[in-house]
């Protein structure tokens, strides 16, 4: 009875297995084991994303204005190359006054006829010295033919005094054997003594104009001395006019030059334009400068950075999306934190992204290429743009990132 009720009659149950679940057990099996590979064999790399701009590794030469005013006129423009001490721009620094207007432009205007008058005067002077000058030479000239007359007179005053002493003597002889008057000798004498007091005379005369030649004489040696000094004189006040005029000038427009040869970037000024010290009118890269890419990473990731660590670069000018990623390499890692506050506009601008206070390391990434592909032909990049710079800091295996927080824990970081 017992054994008839163990029994069915439809015999014993065997439960087999479908076809379907075989399979799909296999099948995740074979998920696992791809995982698992994945996980041991694929690497992942770990970078760390950093803003940043070019800037020639040189760097950029700022250019600001002497002082406060108006910018009267722009020389140059945006990528003109330059050479050392060719003008950039005109400043303007015209004081205006109710009475006078421009005040410094009518300073100028005085100043510049006051050396008007000189010049005048000094061509007045060259005139008078000529003028002076032929007329000594005209009364030296008379003096020494009135001297060569009495010259001529001196030989006739002689004969005469030689014939009046000869005659006296022969009145004397007559007077001595009677055969003369008393009367006839004493006339006689005093004829001599007449012609001696003449020849005394003339001596005077010819003494007198002699003096009188050397005096002339002299003041033409001296006059043209004299005229150089005062010549000088006049030249030393010329100059010392061009100087106030060419100092007010300076007060009134300044000529602001290229320091280095280079090219012109950075423009932020307009002709007509209020200019002060504290703003660069324009930026100048130095000639035959390479450009780098200037990355400042906070504090955050820089102790993972260090130079020769590759880097791929998006420059926000041309997206990535179509243009691609560049390749760099750090060349080195500042270890000296900045302040924010030290750093110029455009770098505070982005240290923005990661906290306004937060202090920033400063990187250096050398470029492998000086321009992008765009449409097939190469575009010089240019100082100034800004860029998204990803640092591939470490490469490891999938299983060791899962496994990171073990390895941290035991101080084990390898297999």
């Amino acid at each position: 009875m017992v054994a008839e009720q163990q029994s069915q009659w439809l015999g014993t149950v065997l439960l087999v297995p479908k076809l379907s679940h075989a399979a799909t057990a296999s099948f995740g099996l074979l998920i696992a084991a791809a995982l698992l590979a994945i996980l041991f064999v694929a690497n992942f790399t770990r970078a760390a994303r950093i803003d940043g701009w070019l800037t020639p590794e040189t760097g950029v030469i700022q250019i600001f204005a002497p002082q406060s005013g108006v910018l009267a006129r722009l020389q140059v423009q945006e990528g003109e190359s330059v050479r050392k001490g060719m003008p950039l721009a005109l400043l303007s620094t015209e004081l205006n006054s109710e009475a006078l207007g421009e005040t410094r432009k009518a300073v100028v205007r005085q100043l510049q006829a006051r050396r008007e008058s000189l010049v005048a005067g000094k061509k007045t002077e060259e005139e008078v010295e000529a003028h002076q000058k032929a007329e000594l030479s005209t009364r030296v000239a008379a003096l020494k033919q009135e001297m060569a007359t009495l010259d001529r007179d001196f030989q006739l005053q002689g004969a005469r005094m030689s014939l009046a002493g000869e005659a006296a003597d022969l009145q004397r002889q007559l007077f001595a054997k009677r055969l003369a008057a008393i009367t006839q000798l004493q006339q006689a004498e005093e004829d001599v003594i007449n012609q001696n007091l003449t020849m005394q005379t003339l001596k005077r005369q010819r003494t007198s104009m002699q003096l009188e030649a050397m005096g002339l004489e002299a003041q033409l040696w001296e006059l043209p001395f004299k005229s150089q000094q005062q010549q000088a004189e006049i030249d030393r006040s010329i100059a010392a006019l061009d100087q106030q005029i060419a100092e007010a000038e300076a007060q009134r427009e300044i000529v602001v030059s290229a320091p280095e040869d280079g090219v012109v970037t950075a423009i932020q000024v307009e002709s007509g334009g209020g200019v002060n010290t504290s703003v660069p009118l324009l930026s100048i890269i130095p000639a035959g400068s390479q450009l780098k890419a200037q990355l400042f990473a906070p504090s955050r990731v820089v102790g993972f950075l260090r130079p020769g660590q590759r880097v791929l670069l998006r420059y926000e000018a041309f997206p990535y999306q179509k243009f691609g990623h560049y390749e760099g390499t750090v060349t080195s890692v500042s270890r000296s934190a900045m302040s924010p506050s030290l750093l110029s506009q455009q770098v505070s601008g982005l240290t923005s992204l990661f906290g306004s206070n937060a202090p920033v390391y400063e990187i250096n990434v050398a470029l492998a290429r000086q321009s992008v592909m765009a449409y097939g032909k190469p575009v010089p990049l240019q100082p100034g743009m800004q860029l998204e710079a990803d640092v591939l800091i470490e490469k490891r295996r999938l299983i060791e990132w899962v496994l990171d927080p073990i390895f941290t824990l035991t101080g084990k970081w390898h297999w």
